[in-house]
């Protein structure tokens, strides 16, 4: 089982101290606070079970890049962490929220 701490140890090498667990609340308006990135754990289900145990789990982690604007250098730098560190991950969607930061989603799925 790989654990969230090392996750957390890849992000932190492509954005240093703006990498956050769960939530970062930050004021739109400062323009310094971006980019940054929020990871968490989204779900961690058993789908094998035998004899009454688990077997096989699965893990999702989700990613979320926030950026104040498209940043096609760093969703490289991002993609390629992420391949170089052995995740197989997906981008689910990117949108543009009302403040205009752009958000950009992925997800990590793993079995233990």
């Amino acid at each position: 089982m790989i654990p969230i701490s090392y996750v957390y140890t890849i992000l932190r090498n492509v954005l240093p101290n703006k990498v956050f667990y769960g939530l970062n609340v930050v004021n739109e308006a400062d323009t310094d606070v971006f980019p940054f990135i929020v990871y968490q754990e989204i779900s961690n289900r058993a789908v094998v079970y035998a004899d009454n145990q688990t077997i096989l789990r699965q893990r999702v982690i989700q990613i979320v890049l926030v950026t104040s604007k498209k940043d096609p250098a760093l969703e490289s730098n991002l993609h390629d962490a992420l391949s170089e560190a052995g995740f197989n991950f997906q981008m689910v969607t990117e949108y543009l929220n009302e403040q205009g930061t752009v958000h950009r989603v992925y997800e990590i799925k793993m079995e233990d």
